[in-house]
């Protein structure tokens, strides 16, 4: 019993492949190609590889990191891992992550810049090799840090204004721009914003890109963005009673949370869509694709987002004693548009 659960080592493996220890050694440390120093036999590679998988030869892990000084896991922390955007870029990470035989752990901020300073710590006391992170608001001087540290850093979707760190994000300006410009297409002249009062670079930009949509098309008297700390649904009722007040068209929703928020309240208090507001906002949804509620919405490329942080993050863990100079990666939005005929009038009772 003891004999069959005994864990294989390279010195079984040599004896029954009938080679050294050292070529073993060679072998499963992918040295034989000669980048190692030392060029080993095709079909003898080819043999002890085989001999290993007979016998189901498990690698020491804790060995190998340290002698490579690398542990294959990084880290991914995000604002709030159960919003389906960024849900959906981690899984997209974890899988790209798994093919290069790394590990991912996961972790989120809840916008809280002293969490972000806390899972960072705990992350790299399990030694992780480099880091993907959407900054928070607060976040600069713990990102700053880890930049002067030379510690391998993507940051996503956000950026920290002034510090030379890669990222991968939206042109959110564009993508502001012709979200609105939808609306403006589809007749609308009374558009407002809804947004965030956090100082987040995304959200800044997609308020840029509305003003300018807005300013360029002679509406610059209608702009008015509603600023929102956190998306209580009290608040936005206040807002959408406000606005119908002013008899105000169609509005921006800066994110899909606030955007799920937005009709939610409509629903709530009995407004219909597009009856009493239009809307545009970013991020499809299955709730907007069941109802058709939205005029337009901003179509992040998911896969591309983890794709190239992942590709990023990992260049610089392989080139970490080198100097590199960082890289901006900015991908294009798509714009998803329904015709304002083809939006259905739409009432749900909603239920607490």
């Amino acid at each position: 019993m003891g004999e069959r659960t005994r864990k294989i080592t390279i010195k079984d493996i040599a004896a029954e492949a009938g080679v050294s220890i050292a070529l073993v050694s060679f072998v499963m440390n992918g040295k034989s190609d000669g980048k190692g120093g030392y060029r080993v036999n095709k079909e003898t590679a080819e043999r002890i590889r085989s001999v290993a998988e007979r016998l189901n030869y498990q690698p020491n892990d804790a060995a190998r990191m340290l002698r490579s000084g690398k542990t294959n896991t990084i880290g991914v922390i995000v604002s709030d891992i159960s919003n389906k955007f960024f849900a959906d870029i981690a899984r997209c990470i974890e899988d790209r992550a798994y093919k290069h035989k790394y590990t991912v752990l996961f972790g989120s901020t809840d916008e809280n810049p002293q969490k972000l300073e806390n899972l960072i710590e705990v992350f790299r006391n399990k030694g992780i090799d480099g880091l993907i992170v959407v900054p928070c608001e607060g976040a600069e001087p713990t990102l700053r840090k880890l930049a002067n540290e030379n510690f391998p850093l993507v940051l996503l979707d956000r950026e920290v204004p002034g510090a030379d760190l890669s990222s991968v994000v939206l042109n959110n300006r564009r993508a502001g721009s012709q979200v609105t410009e939808v609306l403006v297409r589809q007749g609308f002249r009374r558009i407002e914003m809804v947004s965030y009062s956090m100082n987040l670079s995304n959200i800044r930009e997609r308020e840029e890109g509305y003003r300018s949509c807005m300013t360029e098309n002679g509406l610059g008297e209608y702009v008015r963005i509603h600023h929102l700390r956190h998306e209580r649904l009290e608040r936005i009722v206040e807002v959408l009673r406000d606005a119908q007040t002013r008899q105000v068209e169609a509005f921006v929703f800066a994110t899909n949370t606030l955007a799920m928020q937005g009709v939610t309240a409509m629903f709530r208090m009995g407004w219909q869509i597009p009856r009493d507001f239009s809307m545009a906002c970013f991020d499809t949804n299955e709730a907007f694709d069941l109802y058709r509620t939205a005029a337009a919405c901003v179509s992040q490329p998911i896969e591309r987002f983890g794709a190239e942080a992942l590709d990023l993050l990992i260049k610089s863990i392989e080139h970490r004693d080198q100097p590199m100079a960082c890289t901006r990666i900015v991908l294009t939005p798509e714009i998803v548009e329904y015709d304002v005929d083809d939006i259905v009038e739409t009432k749900v009772l909603v239920t607490e």
